[in-house]
């Protein structure tokens, strides 16, 4: 399964009050991930994933993704069996003029043990409604 976002951060949305945007899961096993920033960002949108309270990628702390005209892709194998099933991007900006968006692509392998793609459509389906019930 693959889960894409496309998240647009505006321009001067700063690094001390990023935008938040969530990423809805399933349980599975994380197998790929990739970021795409588009020509012309030149390194001025920044983004970081979260699962919980933890920072996932990049794996320190202190990092970020932030480039131009590149996709960052790579393999993983982390397994996410509870809740929440939701990773969280943060996002900012410093650009001045323009508006950013940065494409994040999560590929998932659905847990083992008779999941059937009825019992992933319908999680996937309730995660959609929870979304935009608030």
């Amino acid at each position: 399964m693959i889960f894409i976002h496309n998240i647009l951060t505006p321009h001067n949305t700063p690094s001390d009050t990023p935008l938040i945007t969530p990423i809805d899961i399933i349980i599975g096993t994380i197998t790929l991930v990739g970021v795409q920033f588009p020509p012309g960002v030149n390194a001025l949108a920044h983004l970081k994933l979260l699962y919980g309270l933890y920072q996932l990628f990049p794996s320190n702390e202190q990092g970020d993704f932030s480039t131009g005209g590149e996709t960052i892709t790579w393999d993983e194998q982390i397994d996410i069996t509870a809740e929440p099933l939701t990773l969280t991007a943060i996002t900012w900006n410093d650009d001045t003029e323009y508006d950013h968006t940065i494409s994040v692509r999560i590929v998932m392998q659905p847990a083992a043990g008779g999941q059937s793609v009825n019992s992933v459509v319908a999680a996937i389906q309730a995660q959609q409604v929870q979304s935009q019930t608030g």
